[in-house]
């Protein structure tokens, strides 16, 4: 088994799950990562919750990254979840995002360069 790469710190503020990914990912990380998260989203026993991910601090990751971040959303779609909000400062890795992850585009989810921006729209949504 390979050494994982990659950090995602998980908090919650009220009803907001909120996730800073951090480093460069391989699949060990970003396995774990979902995890985790898998774990939050699951202590919310089925009641709405919203998503902020930040990924200021990523430095990106492997293409089978991405297969597991689609996964994920896909996952993602089929929980209570009300909202996401990504917070991210580079356009190739947004675009490199998108691209990989056509999952995203059935969620309700916007893009923001500042997490205040994100936390304000995440709490006007219902």
């Amino acid at each position: 088994m390979y050494q994982e790469h990659g950090k995602n710190v998980i908090s919650v503020e009220g009803d907001v799950i909120i996730s800073k990914i951090i480093g460069a990912f391989n699949v060990e990380g970003v396995n774990k990562s979902i995890a985790n998260l898998k774990v939050v989203v699951d202590s919310f026993c089925q009641n709405a919750f919203k998503l902020l991910i930040n990924y200021t601090d990523t430095e990106g990751g492997t293409p089978e990254v991405y297969e597991k971040i689609n996964e994920c959303n896909i996952w993602l779609n089929s929980q209570n979840m009300v909202a996401k909000a990504l917070v991210i400062n580079s356009n190739v890795a947004l675009n490199i995002l998108e691209s990989r992850t056509p999952a995203r585009s059935s969620l309700n989810e916007k893009v923001f360069d500042d997490e205040v921006n994100a936390m304000s729209w995440l709490k006007s949504q219902t």
